[in-house]
């Protein structure tokens, strides 16, 4: 095997485990996400303040699971920590868009709109993420 094959093959190893990572991170995201909420839930806070304190936790720990382990960064990044946020908003528009515009307007039912943002959105933020958040920095 020559030294260019074994080096894609290494780099193709490192890119699927990456991708594990941040498929675990988000199962991890979405679970924070799902005990928050209704954890508030069940002790009387209304569903603004569940959504609120639930949308924060959640998203802070994916920051965190994202920055340390998924890419392996450093935390305290203010450039990272803005595109970051930059990632957050554009998922935020990206479902709105897909659930109140395109899926009404093509007169789609619903649970088309919510596939489409399960499915769709997660490959945008990978992307975003590995490219733009988190690049791969020479050394």
């Amino acid at each position: 095997m020559s030294s260019r094959s074994r080096r894609r093959k290494v780099l193709t190893q490192r890119e699927i485990w990456r991708l594990v990572r941040f498929l675990t991170v988000g199962a991890a995201v979405a679970l924070t996400y799902s005990l928050l909420f209704t954890g508030l839930r069940t002790t009387g806070a209304n569903l603004w303040e569940s959504n609120g304190v639930a949308h924060v936790g959640s998203v802070t720990v994916q920051y965190v699971a994202h920055t340390l382990w998924t890419f392996r960064s450093r935390l305290l990044d203010h450039r990272q920590q803005a595109r970051f946020v930059g990632v957050i908003l554009f998922g935020f528009g990206f479902s709105f868009a897909v659930t109140t515009t395109i899926s009404p307007t093509m007169g789609w039912p619903d649970w088309v709109s919510v596939l489409l943002v399960v499915f769709l959105l997660p490959v945008f933020n990978y992307a975003l993420y590995r490219f733009w958040v988190f690049p791969q920095r020479t050394r």
